[in-house]
């Protein structure tokens, strides 16, 4: 059957009538480790043997308890990779084992003696123990049982079993001595979230091989290229994209950084790299090799050194407020180090008490800094404003998370993509942070934060957790580099560094608090002090006193244009592009006025911007050669002279319909998580295209050629 869709108002909905089955094959899942720890310690474990993806909508997990034939259905989300795994562990879990769950449940609390299916919506796909059978207080085999324990499939295990028959007793659970290995331990899940195995078509592996371009020297304007080899086996898939990640300084993959990519099926390849600006310098970096299709990480290379003038920023709290009423709390950091200098503080900590200060905050978890190329070179002196906006405070400040004026105050909501979350580590109560084994996410409620009115603190701590300053009230012993008020303080007040001695942020007597009406002042100096203090950070400022700087679009051009008020030695501004807001280049030069006490104003017209994202700055360069940055303004380019017009679905067949001048055109098909699915040409303007078992779903479709671009959204019923 064919439906064809008309397009209205530029929106394409594509509508296709088909069975609701999830992409891959059925029947090739199979459950590979359990897990009845201690308390709420409960997970399963789901491997997929295939060498393709398979999405879970549809599936879930059934369990059977105490011998029942009714079940508790656990419906999953989402998608389990190629030769990957789905671990489901219960809600209350540890912060460890959450950490390493792909979706939680309050349902998963068995015991030794309950029995789990796998339903594909239409069959049992595997069992594990006996439905129907309660066996006293677990089955057993030999060393392995059921009740307090870890069980792993074994390798060779590569399809699942129906429900066993026979007698009801404490061995009915037939394979359970033929497939399974014990662990031996409630606490050993180290195997949780991985699987070894002989069941996948081919084995894939990444050999990362030798590094060139280094040493590599970078500063916060300045990036350096290179390649890196590599070696592969195994099939990889047509949709295949292998990147390189770069490690942090010390060698560490917690928060990789992408720095190039390669689509591509074969074995064997190279790949360009480029090495960040505003990567701090180290000799401990390494580069691995990673797949997407299948998911496959590779080796580590030799380490190498990146030579940069960034270093890694410190952040004290420069205020913290309870708010008026409700959770109208905010902190405010300051970035603090050699003056006239930039510094990175990608993954640095901020938090409520957690348990240093000999008390108990009353929030788990925690928040960092992303990895996002704006905290890679911060100036010191920076303001940033972090508060709830689920209760938000009426004296902040509009929210400015680029710092898009460039006058050094980033305003974020908690919810913000520029910090992210670890919800379940530490503990309440708790002091310490296993910053690895957290599963970070951004977007986030302020819970994670949420500060008593009796006693809290709030903390800055450097990338692994170890604790750097903080503001604490409530009577708690306040570690080094940290100030407690006692037992002062609490609800309704905000608490200051206000330098009333002088600029030692350790020492209590550089601190005060108070009501919030006569405190507060986010994103702003607490005192004319502290105002001075903040100012000391503070480059040299060139002889240009910019009024604005803006960028629209003129037909197919950008219009850059700016005002000066004063100029003083003023040689020339170069305007400088980039597509990523990372990488820039000079597309054009503007003579300056030199000297000048009048207002001045300039323009530049970019005649060939980039189609999607084009970024602009200033460079002003003084006659003696020194310069500054205005801030960054960006625009979108979109060409409408080719839009999609119709289209149809049948028995795997996409046919499309364009409008306006087709000759080349790259088309891409993704799903809303971004994935890949389909890639082809379009050479003229109607192409069928064969694309199999498209499970229903929001897509997105695009096409870019050298005479047009599109962008739609499809929804696949």
């Amino acid at each position: 059957m064919k439906y064809i869709l008309r397009k209205l108002n530029l929106a394409v909905i594509l509508t296709i009538m088909m069975i609701n089955a999830p992409e891959g094959a059925k029947g090739q899942i199979i459950i590979s480790e359990y897990l009845e720890g201690a308390s709420n310690d409960k997970c399963i474990e789901l491997f997929n043997t295939t060498n393709a993806a398979i999405n879970l909508t549809g599936y879930s997990l059934r369990r059977y308890t105490n011998g029942s034939t009714s079940a508790t259905s656990i419906a999953l989300t989402g998608t389990i990779p190629a030769c990957g795994t789905y671990v489901v562990c219960n809600s209350s879990s540890q912060p460890a084992l959450l950490a390493l769950a792909d979706q939680t449940s309050g349902s998963m609390t068995h015991n030794g003696d309950d029995a789990y299916d796998l339903f594909d919506g239409t069959s049992v796909l595997d069992v594990f123990g006996d439905i129907g059978c309660d066996p006293g207080s677990a089955w057993t085999s030999g060393a392995n049982t059921t009740v307090n324990n870890g069980l792993i499939r074994n390798s060779n295990v590569c399809t699942g079993v129906s429900d066993p028959t026979g007698a009801c007793n404490s061995s009915s659970f037939t394979t359970l001595g033929t497939e399974w290995s014990t662990t031996g331990s409630t606490s050993d899940f180290s195997d949780l979230g991985s699987h070894t195995t002989t069941c996948c078509g081919s084995s894939n592996t990444i050999t990362t091989g030798t590094v060139t371009g280094g040493p590599f020297t970078v500063d916060c304007a300045t990036t350096d290229a290179g390649t890196v080899d590599f070696t592969s086996t195994g099939t990889f898939n047509a949709a295949n994209i292998y990147t390189a990640e770069l490690s942090d300084a010390s060698g560490s993959f917690t928060t990789p950084v992408s720095i190039g990519t390669l689509a591509s099926t074969a074995n064997s390849g190279t790949i360009n790299i480029t090495i960040p600006a505003g990567t701090i310098a180290g000799t401990g970096y390494i580069i691995r090799v990673v797949s997407d299709d299948p998911a496959v990480t590779g080796t580590n290379s030799a380490s190498f050194t990146i030579n940069s003038s960034v270093t890694t920023g410190t952040l004290i709290m420069n205020e913290i407020s309870n708010g008026a009423s409700g959770a109208k709390e905010y902190f405010e950091m300051l970035v603090v180090g050699t003056a006239c200098t930039e510094v990175n503080i990608q993954g640095l900590i901020f938090d409520d008490n957690n348990g240093d200060w000999g008390g108990a905050g009353i929030a788990s978890g925690h928040y960092r800094f992303t990895t996002d190329p704006q905290w890679g070179c911060v100036p010191t002196g920076t303001i940033i404003v972090v508060y709830n906006d689920g209760d938000a405070n009426a004296s902040l400040p509009a929210d400015d998370e680029t710092d898009a004026n460039s006058d050094n105050v980033f305003v974020l909501p908690i919810s913000s993509t520029y910090v992210e979350a670890c919800t379940g580590d530490p503990n309440t109560g708790s002091a310490a942070y296993n910053v690895g084994g957290c599963t970070y996410s951004s977007g986030g409620a302020w819970s994670a934060l949420g500060m008593a009115n009796s006693g809290d603190v709030g903390q800055t701590r450097d990338a692994t957790g170890n604790f750097v300053h903080g503001i604490g009230y409530g009577g708690t012993t306040a570690p080094a580099g940290g100030v407690d008020f006692g037992a002062s303080g609490g609800g309704g007040d905000a608490f200051i560094f206000d330098n009333a001695v002088d600029d030692d942020y350790t020492d209590p007597n550089n601190f005060s608090f108070g009501a919030v009406a006569s405190t507060e002042s986010p994103g702003a100096a607490n005192s004319a002090a502290n105002a001075t203090y903040i100012a000391s950070f503070d480059c040299i400022v060139l002889p240009v006193e910019m009024l604005y700087f803006e960028v629209s679009k003129k037909d197919k051009t950008s219009l850059l244009t700016w005002e000066t008020v004063t100029e003083e030695n003023a040689w020339y501004f170069s305007v400088e592009r980039s597509v990523d807001g990372h990488n820039w280049q000079e597309i054009g030069k503007v003579n300056a006025n030199g000297n000048s006490l009048a207002n001045r104003k300039y323009e530049f017209v970019d005649e060939n911007p980039r189609i999607g994202f084009n970024y602009y700055r200033l460079k002003q360069v003084d006659f003696n050669q020194s310069y500054d940055y205005t801030g960054i303004r960006v625009i979108k380019h979109w060409n409408n002279q080719i839009s999609l017009d119709s289209y149809s679905y049948s028995e795997g067949s996409l046919f499309l319909r364009l409008n306006g001048e087709v000759n080349m055109l790259n088309a891409y098909l993704y799903d809303v998580s971004g994935k890949l699915i389909e890639n082809f040409n379009i050479s003229g303007n109607t192409q069928t295209v064969g694309i199999d078992n498209l499970i229903p779903g929001v897509y997105i479709l695009s096409g870019q050629s050298a005479d047009g671009y599109f962008s739609e959204k499809i929804i696949i019923h």
